[in-house]
């Protein structure tokens, strides 16, 4: 009994050090895969409200994310829509604005899956071959600017951005270039967003 009284507080005592560890170490060196940054959006076809990670790549040549969109009954008029999307986004220069400020112009594209209940990636079979084309994967292009905010004294968050884009979907794009009933600047949508780096 003794003995294994002491094996309990050994491995209490190894299993604490080894949390404390981790926590030290973590704080200087994450995963690699620990997202670089959390986001909210809104709007920008990607959902009403979509939420996720994403990394700085290639030095930050590229800002990559994964995230997840929502739709609610009342705006979608229909069920609700959810939608994965992998969003990829360019900064095309940066340029300071102050101590603490950048304003970026980017540009990037996305891909959508909706993967809801009002979208197929296969046609039904109550269809013609050829009839529709799927629809529930969607490409958007976007352009807007970004204005990046980093703190003096880090505790948690280490910076922010704040960032307006304009963009739109393949198929809208498709429809104003092959139709006259579309004007090119119905198909365009604003969206709003905010990333919190830690």
């Amino acid at each position: 009994m003794k003995i294994r009284n002491l094996f309990i507080i050994s491995l209490l005592a190894l299993s604490f050090n080894n949390s404390y560890a981790q926590d030290t170490i973590s704080v200087k060196e994450k995963s690699w895969y620990v997202p670089d940054y959390v986001k909210a959006q809104f709007a920008g076809n990607i959902g009403l409200v979509s939420v996720g990670g994403g990394y700085q790549l290639f030095s930050e040549v590229l800002y990559s994310e994964l995230l997840y969109g929502f739709v609610p009954e009342w705006a979608s008029k229909a069920n609700n829509i959810h939608l994965i999307t992998i969003k990829n986004t360019f900064p095309i220069f940066r340029k300071k604005i102050g101590k603490n400020l950048t304003i970026t112009p980017i540009a990037g594209f996305t891909t959508t899956l909706d993967i809801g209940t009002n979208s197929f990636t296969t046609l039904p079979s109550i269809y013609p071959e050829g009839y529709y084309v799927p629809t529930a994967v969607h490409f958007t292009l976007f352009g807007g600017a970004l204005i990046h905010r980093d703190f003096k004294k880090p505790k948690k968050i280490k910076g922010v951005d704040f960032y307006l884009e304009f963009g739109t979907v393949e198929t809208y794009l498709w429809y104003a270039l092959a139709t006259k009933e579309v004007d090119l600047i119905d198909v365009f949508s604003a969206d709003i967003g905010v990333n919190f780096y830690f």
